[in-house]
């Protein structure tokens, strides 16, 4: 019974990813020249990738559907990727964050070459910057060189109250070619 049930949502998970796909498309997020670099869906079963963000700030707890976030008394939460992301990420040009509801007032994306390094700010949006599609909070990255590794991502959340989210899917969309 649970193997069918696991195999049902892997399959439910399989549809939606595809359905946002298709809306990406139609939304002009994404386009089919722009591929993802890096997508961790956290609408899966919590075994899967997802499960290797965690929150340093908030929480952040795996759920059938979505993680659900915790912003912290200061109303947010910032979430750490798993390490060694792939080289793709490197040349990311936009980040997708769908987050369930609304009240998301600032989205920072800072990134590290090693596990020893600083975090550098690589994109930041707040306000009108902040651009809210259908396939989640769109953040543009910043200018400048996109030659170096990045080991791990660090995403900041700022939210207007302190309630419960319910956070579905991160995207990571290089350059155009």
């Amino acid at each position: 019974m649970t193997d069918v049930r696991t195999r049902n949502r892997i399959g439910f998970a399989r549809r939606i990813a595809g359905l946002l796909a298709i809306a990406a498309l139609m939304t002009g997020v994404a386009s089919p020249s722009l591929v993802h670099a890096q997508s961790w869906n956290f609408g899966a079963p919590p075994s899967g990738a997802a499960g290797a963000w965690s929150a340093e700030r908030g929480t952040l707890t795996p759920g059938d559907g979505a993680a659900r976030l915790q912003p912290d008394a200061n109303r947010r939460v910032v979430l750490l990727s798993p390490p060694g992301l792939p080289e793709s990420v490197r040349t990311a040009e936009k980040f997708v964050v769908q987050i369930a509801g609304s009240g998301l007032q600032r989205v920072r994306i800072q990134a590290r070459r090693d596990a020893r390094g600083g975090w550098i700010t690589i994109a930041d949006a707040s306000g009108s910057a902040l651009l809210s599609t259908a396939t989640g909070y769109v953040i543009k990255r910043k200018s400048g060189a996109r030659d170096s590794a990045i080991e791990r991502l660090r995403i900041e959340l700022e939210f207007r109250t302190t309630n419960p989210r319910e956070l579905k899917r991160i995207d990571v969309l290089p350059a155009k070619r």
